[in-house]
């Protein structure tokens, strides 16, 4: 009698594969975030400081008044609106005196100027 001699292989079931992660490089991870966190907050506080010291460096421009040119005819680049030389003061009868004082030109005429060229093309 033969017997046969095979040796008896059991199927072994495997566990999900899960990955390992050493406790030093998830250490060093976390190192890593940290550090690129607090760089990009250096970098916002930076950017703070540098736009409000360059608002309060900034001159403040005040305007100067310039007295009109008088001319005898109006040319076609200049606005038709004339502005007084500013008031010393912030009242409103200073206010409503300078409103009342500007000369707006014919608004009429400088739109039948536009109709006409716009007619034209």
């Amino acid at each position: 009698m033969e017997q046969n001699i095979e040796p008896k292989i059991e199927p072994k079931i495997e566990s999900p594969i899960e990955p390992k992660v050493e406790p030093e490089k998830k250490a060093s991870k976390n190192t890593l975030i940290f550090v690129i966190i607090g760089v990009v907050i250096l970098l916002i506080l930076f950017g703070v400081w540098y736009f409000i010291s360059q608002k309060s460096a900034a001159p403040l421009v005040v305007p100067q008044a310039v007295a009109p040119t008088t001319s005898t005819a109006p040319s076609p680049t200049s606005s038709a609106v004339t502005t007084p030389p500013a008031p010393k003061e912030d009242s409103i009868s200073s206010i409503n005196q300078e409103l009342n004082s500007l000369e707006l030109g014919d608004l009429n005429k400088e739109f039948q100027t536009i109709d006409s060229d716009l007619n034209s093309l």
